[in-house]
């Protein structure tokens, strides 16, 4: 007698177990693009932080270098640094839609600041930076101490 046999081994994969994978495939990826979107949110932020605290930095070495104050202000979406004298436009960051890096800026006071030739400013000065998902804050002492948190 011949053995009878009641099925064939199973060759590849049943659509159910297809749908599956692609299902929980798709999920994952959904998970993770929102991660990375937030991230890449959060890396903007810090990176227009650290733009702003070398930017103040470079506005003490111009006042140094040039004796002569220097203004920093916030124009629109980009900080500037300006001779005091004649108002005069040195160095200029854009945080807008054309830039590569985007955050909204607030500066405390929101007249700016001005840095003598001997590293002092008339006033301490806060920029607060914030975007979706991220925020940072740039601090300059009347002192000439400048710090990102």
């Amino acid at each position: 007698m011949k053995a009878v046999r009641l099925s064939s081994p199973r060759r590849g994969f049943s659509l159910i177990e297809l749908l599956m994978v692609i299902s929980i495939s798709g999920i994952l990826i959904a998970v993770a693009t929102t991660q990375i979107g937030r991230q890449l949110s959060r890396d903007r932020v810090l990176r227009a932080a650290t733009m702003v605290q070398g930017g103040l930095v470079e506005a003490s070495q111009l006042a140094v270098r040039r004796r002569t104050p220097m203004r920093v202000v916030l124009s629109g979406a980009a900080v500037q640094v300006r001779q005091r004298a004649g108002d005069t436009l040195l160095r200029q960051w854009r945080f807008d839609a054309a830039s590569d890096v985007q955050a909204t800026l607030v500066f405390t006071p929101s007249s700016g600041i001005t840095i003598f030739p001997n590293g002092r400013a008339d006033t301490a000065l806060a920029i607060v930076l914030t975007s979706a998902t991220g925020r940072a804050t740039v601090t300059r002492s009347a002192t000439g101490v400048v710090r990102r948190q």
